[in-house]
């Protein structure tokens, strides 16, 4: 994985680099993830990845799904990764590219799995005590997953917060043996 990450890193400082000279990286960042959209059909995946077909046959084609998104940088970077044969490390180059600008936007997400649907006022009030510990505006990604009974598990960055019922019962279990 982290071979995959050192390989997408220059790609995505690039784009980057070049989205906030352009004041583009709201509109880079979308594009990035329609590409990525494309790329993980099946089909298309098995194209980029055959050498039989040329680049401009694979950027053409590419490009051609979503013409209207793509702006003339954008078409090059997707030729540059084309040519260099990097189309498939795309998800770690939205996963770079997602890392700088939230950094740049001095944003983190914050990815909750609970039990049942938060309300707002619930989120609203996780969001207000995660943005004052991080001192960073906080997106909200909610999970359902029932395996975890009732509470939460906060995920942001490397730090996760278990607050489950189905953690608390692990604990009573290994206190108990």
């Amino acid at each position: 994985m982290s071979e995959l990450q050192t390989t997408a890193r220059p790609y995505a400082k690039a784009l980057f680099k070049s989205a906030k000279e352009n004041n583009a990286l709201d509109k880079n960042f979308d594009m990035l993830k329609n590409l990525k959209v494309i790329l993980c059909d099946e089909n298309m995946k098995a194209i980029v990845s055959n050498d039989s077909f040329d680049n401009k046959y694979k950027v053409s084609l590419l490009t051609g799904v979503l013409e209207e998104s793509f702006d003339e940088n954008f078409v090059r970077f997707i030729s540059l990764l084309a040519e260099n044969n990097r189309l498939l490390v795309i998800d770690e180059i939205v996963d770079l590219y997602g890392n700088y600008f939230q950094e740049e936007k001095n944003l983190k997400t914050a990815k909750i799995d609970t039990a049942f649907e938060l309300s707002s006022d619930q989120i609203d009030a996780i969001k207000l005590v995660l943005e004052k510990r991080f001192n960073k505006k906080i997106e909200i990604e909610q999970n359902l997953d029932s395996t975890l009974l009732a509470g939460a598990v906060v995920r942001i960055d490397d730090l996760v917060i278990d607050g489950s019922l189905r953690e608390q019962l692990r604990k009573l279990e290994s206190q108990l043996i």
